[in-house]
């Protein structure tokens, strides 16, 4: 093996992840347009379209398959942190709960060995979140995910886009959130 081609990789890796987080972050904070990227016509790695699919179709089981068995589900804009298959399950149960038309419109993912980012978009309408009754509106968000695979499953995703801009969106104030507890 040669050994700079793995801290290149590594690195091209990274640098990539933070492209895809920035755009993400950009995109959530204004500076580009309302309008959404258009998908890639790219192939996307199957572990994205199984979690892709377990979303739109509000499967928690088939979330919680795609999982280790100490797998980790964080979403850092509503600062939820689920571990094991049976709270990733939880966690999607909850999430469909509030938002029963919850989609994943998946723009682009790559996979580099055991690492995957995904920059997608979030929509819904809101039921209610956490303690805060709906408002009827619904919301489009961008989000950058990056998976951390074991065994060809999924042993942490991790979620970053901007609930201000989610709560913006459904006419909520960001301040009032608290995370229910399933």
């Amino acid at each position: 093996m040669n050994t700079t081609t793995v801290p290149t990789r590594l690195l091209k890796t990274t640098l990539a992840l933070a492209l895809l987080t920035l755009m993400s972050v950009t995109a959530a904070q204004g500076v580009a347009t309302a309008t959404p990227p258009l998908p890639t016509q790219r192939p996307v790695p199957p572990i994205v379209q199984q979690w892709a699919d377990a979303w739109n179709k509000a499967d928690a089981g088939g979330m919680a398959k795609l999982f280790t068995d100490d797998g980790v589900y964080q979403d850092f804009a509503f600062e939820a942190r689920f571990q094991g298959k049976a709270n990733v399950a939880g966690w999607v149960t909850l999430t469909v709960d509030a938002i029963p038309d919850a989609r994943a419109v998946i723009l682009d993912a790559f996979q580099a060995g055991d690492r995957v980012a995904v920059q997608w978009v979030f929509t819904g309408t809101t039921r209610r979140l956490g303690t805060m009754a709906s408002t009827g509106k619904s919301f489009l968000v961008p989000v950058t995910s990056v998976f951390f695979l074991k065994g060809g499953r999924i042993q942490m995703v991790a979620d970053y886009y901007n609930r201000a801009e989610v709560f913006q969106q459904l006419g909520l104030p960001s301040d009032a959130w608290a995370l229910p507890r399933p």
